[in-house]
């Protein structure tokens, strides 16, 4: 999963404000699309920026003290065509033009906009966004009214637009989603069911959308507890948590996969330490340290509920196993 960093930090210590501006604004044009920038030279620079690829979709963090940043037709003309949903960070807020639209940005806006347009913006300050990237023609497909204009004000309160931001922070965050590309493929199908929705799907394509969504969801949420289940203080509060999302959305979710939260880690939980009883290089190791390495907090609790899965308790499942010869 092609994942790009970089920050100012990484520039050459020994130049100054200006000269490691003006390597930054090299790569920026390399990387990211010709445009003409400009820094405040009464000002520290500074720059920071994460990019994740999902194929043809993409999200990202950015944030950076460059005040003036403008793209004329010239800049544009062989620019890809594309339509970003960009999470506005920033505490100062940032004057806009773009088209013949002109907006003063402020922390908690979100705007969607097709970045083959001309665009120019101003900020006294530091400018921070968080954005999804989609091919515009991919929009246009399933929702043509979407981009009507060059850039449009979405509503921070809407609920799809509350979940697309934070996909796009889990996706920034969640590395263990990029080590399977089956769990690639589908944060890809998530994402754009989001930017979908939050565009204003409607009707047939909204229903599928959400539908897709909610599965792929299910499926994000049954890897992060297969990969975290044994840790002892996981809940479904503390996934709920880190995924930015409700309680009681997790719970449906899971319920809807057909087994409840608790029911899914302790299934993982005896598993493993069946697993584990199994497996002759663990035979000097204690059972209630096996019962801790899998997550149970209580030895007694651990052989109760290995007994009522298993038929008996973890030493003579280990006798069995293990001296079945002898």
């Amino acid at each position: 999963m092609p994942k790009i960093e970089f920050s100012s930090d990484q520039l050459p210590s020994h130049l100054n404000d200006r000269a490691r501006f003006r390597l930054w604004h090299d790569i920026w044009l390399e990387q990211l699309g010709n445009a003409e920038m400009k820094h405040a030279e009464d000002k520290p620079f500074y720059t920071a920026s994460k990019n994740i690829l999902l194929g043809e979709l993409s999200v990202s963090r950015f944030a950076t003290t460059t005040g003036h940043y403008v793209r004329t037709r010239k800049h544009v003309a062989n620019d890809r065509d594309d339509i970003l949903v960009g999470f506005y960070r920033s505490p100062q807020p940032q004057l806009w033009t773009v088209g013949n639209r002109e907006f003063e940005l402020k922390q908690g806006t979100v705007v969607a906009f097709n970045i083959a347009q001309t665009v120019s913006s101003f900020t006294n300050g530091l400018t921070a966004w968080n954005l999804a990237s989609i091919p515009r023609a991919q929009v246009l497909k399933l929702v043509p009214h979407a981009v009507n204009r060059s850039a449009t004000l979405l509503d921070p309160a809407n609920p799809a637009v509350r979940h697309l931001e934070r996909t796009i922070n889990f996706l920034l965050d969640a590395d263990e989603v990029y080590e399977d590309p089956e769990l690639t493929r589908r944060a890809r199908a998530m994402l754009g069911d989001l930017i979908v929705l939050a565009l204003g799907a409607r009707g047939e394509v909204a229903e599928i959308a959400e539908r897709g969504l909610r599965a792929a969801r299910q499926r994000e949420l049954i890897a992060i507890i297969e990969k975290r289940f044994a840790e002892p203080s996981l809940s479904i509060t503390a996934i709920a948590d880190a995924l930015n999302l409700s309680r009681r959305y997790v719970s449906d979710l899971l319920l809807e996969s057909g087994r409840t939260f608790s029911e899914r880690v302790l299934e993982l939980r005896l598993q493993k330490a069946r697993a584990m009883l199994s497996d002759v290089r663990y035979d000097d190791t204690k059972v209630s340290d096996i019962a801790f390495a899998c997550g149970f907090n209580e030895v007694t609790y651990f052989n109760r509920r290995f007994r009522n899965h298993f038929g008996c308790s973890p030493t003579q499942y280990r006798m069995g196993t293990n001296h079945s010869d002898s």
